[in-house]
C-alpha cells in the first residue's frame, strides 16, 4: 500500500460521499459559499463520523495502522476525501449554476 493508491481511494470515497448527499444542499433551492463551505465540511463528518464506523473500512484501517508508515497514509487518505468532496462540490456549482450566488467580493 503506498500514499498515492491511498490517496486515490480517499478521493473516490469523498467523491462518492459528497455525490450521495449533494441533495441536501440542493433541495435548499439557492445556495452561496458559505452554505458550500458547510456543505463539504458536513461530508468529511460523514466520512469520518459514518463510514468509518463499517467494514469493509475496519479492515482497510487496519491496514493503514500496521503500514510502514501510519501517519503518512491517514494524511494522505485524509487529503484524497477532502479533494474528493471538493471536486464534487466543483461540478456542483457548475451544473447548478442556476442555484449558486457567488459571494461578492470587496
Amino acid at each position: 500500500m503506498n500514499k498515492k493508491d491511498v490517496k486515490y481511494y480517499g478521493k473516490t470515497i469523498g467523491y462518492d460521499i459528497a455525490k450521495e448527499n449533494e441533495q441536501e444542499l440542493l433541495s435548499i433551492g439557492m445556495f452561496d459559499d458559505d452554505m458550500i463551505d458547510q456543505f463539504a465540511s458536513d461530508m468529511a463528518g460523514v466520512e469520518s463520523e459514518h463510514f468509518r464506523q463499517f467494514s469493509p473500512f475496519e479492515f482497510f484501517a487496519h491496514d493503514l495502522n500496521t503500514s510502514h508508515d501510519p501517519d503518512g497514509l491517514w494524511d494522505a487518505y485524509d487529503d484524497g476525501v477532502w479533494e474528493g468532496i471538493n471536486k464534487r462540490v466543483k461540478e456542483i456549482k457548475r451544473e447548478y449554476k442556476d442555484c449558486y450566488m457567488k459571494t461578492k467580493e470587496v
